[in-house]
């Protein structure tokens, strides 16, 4: 596979004029009805929406044989670069270092949904393979009239077809002029087909292999082009000053020193200083006098969790089996127990950039690097009051979202519209660290109340957990909330409650309250503190609390938390991952905690074990870990995860997946938690927002349990929720201390110990 971009770009536009191309196409777009650039641009449509159903949206084969493939989806860092050209090239039968992807722009990329919730490979790789499938077929059937052999007798290798004795490439069946064919497809965002059928998994040659990835090298040598390393032609550099509170208002605006190469921008408590260079707009920005109205409107830190339970929610059954109350109250013996997560950053390693080109004829083109273009394409033509198809978002490179620019928006790029429509020109904002840190919409923080009755045999009658969340998916951008444009009211439903009950208990009941964003109701804008998707968003606060307190249970109950998990399981593929992650780590089989501790150099030792499912993707941890009790410091020594996500397309990219969930999430649950006053955000760089360090970094093994016959689902996440409450279940093996506050700093420790 070879890089991103085609030369020149070949866009929709110029498609159906480049000459020595395969262009397949569907009978739904006949070619006579597309409308010229001329005519799109006259309509006010220069940017029309490729077509699904058009396979000349997909995919170009040229006339030297190689392969463009389109896609919206967009690389964050995971591999889906070359992933989806494995799968590519795998339906086309040709090489991998023939097929360039094109990733991202809403100009020439089909609207394949948002790239977040590991959904890349199970569904934009689907509908790849469909469609390569497709793509194959017609190929076959021109080389069939061109060899005079009937398909059944023909085969490819490596983009070339023979019959034995005759043979034609791709490029020949193509050479010299462009070709199109008609073929009976239709491809959704589930899949759903008519046509080619795909390969059977038993005739892979490429996929399942470890393919290294296509992006790293150049990354690695400083090639690769970031957001932040884009510049247009007439640009300029614009720094916003935000407000001093997160509902605080412009009361007044002064003016820049004498001398200063830059110019002021208001537009209503949107302030920006704007210039040609951008050290300019940075100094200008420091020294700019903006008055603020004073705003309190939040908890503090240490009473949100109190201020969270005392606003009116909505309670919504997310399960209900038996009867609860009436278990519990005649159980055995009861526990209870309230699990807490914090609110986190993001944390991406570049802050926010975008850059936004508002133009007199009513064109706009933006570059972010954003999780969905076309959804960002949505907002930025709400925000405008015109057509989407006067808008085009291209895709850059960014530096791990995660969620943070996922949904319909990206702040930098929304502030640089309005400020690149206010000026004339292309405006490139660019946040600083304490911006970002301070106004990226944050993981949320949510609450756990969980509570379980036991039989005299130590078995679980009564089971329930009660959820506070905050919203997990606010849709609201900051331009123009801060420019005073109106923008339908965000989505705030209750923090994503995903994934399957993984135990069946015979009364249980689990409850979601729907609750808004901390300080909403004081603010003049529609939010308090933002909160949107973070990595594996809802599944990991529940999962935390739901694997460490089924840890309690087996605790209470005298029994060995691997046993008793598998006692209440008869999902196979979930006892598989269970075993082989036990069984790779070496699991001892004991009741928790060790009843001698384990000791070296001042240090106890534990082991601890989780499970989830996500997506269906099977995950299964086993984390040892060292604690001190006289500094109260956890150090991670082993991490063993095992994972079965169906298919493998590439292994190397599987487990470099899941070490990085295994890396960040022990990042969020050692050391990260957003604090804050009553006015704002109070950890505003990284010595008050801190992540994990190398020194901290535990080994890391993985085992990949075959299931070749499942279609693939996700890795990006599954690992990423049996990390918590396998670490807290670790510690309590430990020193018989349970944690169940995040994050696990050594002073929480400590306290726990005292």
């Amino acid at each position: 596979m070879r890089s991103q971009q085609e030369p020149g770009k070949l866009s929709r536009r110029g498609l159906l004029k480049a000459g020595g191309a395969l262009v397949v196409m569907s009978a739904a777009v006949p070619v006579a009805l597309r409308p010229s650039v001329a005519e799109a641009a006259a309509a006010g449509a220069p940017f029309p929406t490729p077509a699904l159903t058009d396979l000349a949206t997909w995919l170009t084969v040229h006339a030297d044989g190689d392969i463009t493939w389109r896609t919206g989806h967009v690389e964050l860092g995971q591999g889906n670069r070359t992933a989806l050209a494995q799968m590519v090239a795998e339906e086309l039968d040709v090489s991998f270092d023939t097929v360039t992807l094109v990733m991202g722009d809403t100009d020439v990329t089909p609207d394949q949904g948002v790239t977040a919730a590991s959904s890349t490979i199970a569904r934009a790789g689907q509908q790849a393979r469909l469609i390569a499938a497709e793509a194959r077929a017609t190929l076959l059937s021109l080389a069939s009239d061109r060899l005079h052999v009937p398909v059944s007798r023909l085969r490819v290798d490596n983009g070339v077809v023979s019959s034995g004795r005759k043979r034609v490439s791709y490029g020949q069946l193509v050479h010299g002029k462009a070709l199109t064919a008609v073929t009976p497809i239709v491809i959704d965002s589930q899949g759903t087909h008519v046509g080619a059928t795909p390969k059977p998994y038993t005739e892979y040659k490429l996929v399942g292999r470890s393919v290294p990835r296509v992006d790293i090298a150049d990354k690695v040598r400083q090639k690769t082009g970031f957001v932040h390393d884009i510049r247009v032609p007439g640009m300029l550099h614009a720094r916003v000053v935000h407000p001093k509170g997160i509902g605080s208002t412009v009361v007044s605006v002064g003016s820049l020193p004498p001398g200063s190469n830059a110019q002021v921008v208001r537009l209503n408590n949107l302030v920006a200083v704007v210039a040609e260079q951008e050290w300019d707009a940075i100094k200008g920005a420091a020294a700019l006098p903006v008055t603020w109205s004073d705003w309190n409107g939040l908890p503090t830190t240490e009473g949100w969790p109190a201020a969270m339970r005392a606003i009116p929610s909505k309670i919504m059954t997310q399960a209900s089996k038996g009867d609860f109350d009436s278990a519990f109250a005649a159980a055995s013996s009861t526990l209870q127990a309230t699990y807490q997560t914090p609110f986190e950053n993001h944390g991406m390693i570049g802050p926010s950039c975008g850059i936004a080109d508002v133009r007199p004829d009513g064109s706009v083109t933006v570059w972010s690097s954003t999780q969905y273009p076309q959804g960002l394409r949505n907002g930025i033509a709400t925000m405008l009051g015109i057509s989407a198809e006067q808008v085009e978002v291209v895709w850059a490179d960014g530096s791990g979202p995660y969620g943070r620019l996922s949904a319909n928006y990206d702040d930098a790029a929304s502030e640089a519209v309005f400020l690149s429509q206010q000026l004339g020109r292309p405006v490139r904002v660019q946040w600083s660290r304490e911006d970002e840190h301070i106004w990226e919409p944050h993981g949320p923080g949510t609450l756990h109340d969980m509570s379980a009755g036991l039989d005299e045999s130590g078995n679980v009658v009564a089971w329930k957990h009660d959820a506070f969340m905050a919203p997990n998916n606010d849709s609201t951008m900051l331009g123009p909330i801060l420019a005073g444009v109106a923008m339908p009211a965000p989505r705030k439903p209750v923090g994503s409650w995903t994934g399957p009950d993984l135990y069946q208990f015979p009364n249980m009941l689990e409850l979601a309250h729907q609750i808004p964003e901390l300080g909403a109701d004081t603010s003049p804008y529609p939010f308090g503190i933002r909160t949107t998707f973070l990595r594996s968003p809802g599944q990991y606060q529940i999962t935390f609390a739901q694997e460490a307190f089924v840890d309690e249970i087996a605790a209470k109950a005298g029994q060995d938390p691997l046993r008793f998990r598998l006692r209440l399981l008869t999902d196979t593929r979930a006892i598989a991952v269970l075993k082989a992650a036990a069984r790779r780590a070496g699991w001892e089989p004991r009741p928790s905690p060790r009843k001698e501790a384990s000791t070296s150099g001042g240090t106890v030792t534990g082991q601890g074990i989780a499970f989830v499912v996500r997506d269906g993707t099977y995950a299964a941890a086993v984390v040892k870990a060292e604690v001190t009790p006289a500094t109260g410091k956890i150090l991670l020594t082993e991490v063993t995860v095992a994972q079965d996500q169906g298919q493998i397309i590439n292994p190397r990219a599987i487990e470099r997946q899941i070490s990085s969930c295994v890396i960040q999430t022990a990042s969020r649950v050692l050391h990260e938690e957003v604090t804050f006053d009553t006015s704002n955000i109070t950890s505003a760089d990284w010595s008050s927002y801190p992540l994990l360090r190398m020194d901290e970094t535990p080994t890391i093994s993985t085992v990949l349990v075959p299931n070749p016959g499942t279609p693939p689902t996700g890795v990006g996440e599954p690992a990423v929720n049996v990390i918590p409450s396998a670490i807290s279940s670790a510690v309590f093996d430990a020193t018989g201390v349970r944690l169940r506050t995040m994050p696990f700093t050594p002073e929480a420790v400590m306290a726990a110990m005292a």
